[in-house]
């Protein structure tokens, strides 16, 4: 939703002088909108490092979109799913897409901070 979006924003823009202080923050408001994104961005030779996608989105959910990514030639980001639904079968479809963590709102920056860290390559500190 716009509100979730606007608040991880904002929670990863308010880390000046952490690991997100040189991210580029880029939204999209559906699954098919995000696809895209990634498609513009690798034919400029660039990649995404971390993508957040929501499960419960317009036109295509989130592990559809995931599943999407993972079969594009050259896509190697990190894919963090967030839900507000702990659901077993909810969890389980968005591994089966090929996320890489599941996190379950609400976000605190804690949070989202502990889930960067722990996919982060090593040396890696500028993020897309």
């Amino acid at each position: 939703s716009d509100l979730n979006r606007k608040v991880l924003r904002r929670q990863i823009q308010s880390d000046a002088g952490g690991i997100w202080q040189n991210a580029v923050v880029k939204e999209a408001d559906d699954g098919l909108t995000a696809l895209e994104a990634v498609k513009a961005e690798m034919a400029t030779g660039r990649s995404f490092d971390f993508i957040l996608m929501d499960y419960v989105m317009h036109q295509m959910n989130g592990p559809e979109a995931v599943k999407s990514l993972r079969a594009m030639p050259g896509f190697t980001g990190i894919v963090l799913g967030i839900t507000g639904n702990a659901l077993p079968e909810d969890m389980l479809a968005f591994r089966e897409s090929g996320v890489d963590d599941v996190l379950i709102k609400p976000l605190s920056k804690a949070k989202l901070l502990a889930a960067f860290q722990k996919h982060l390559k090593t040396g890696d500190d500028n993020f897309v």
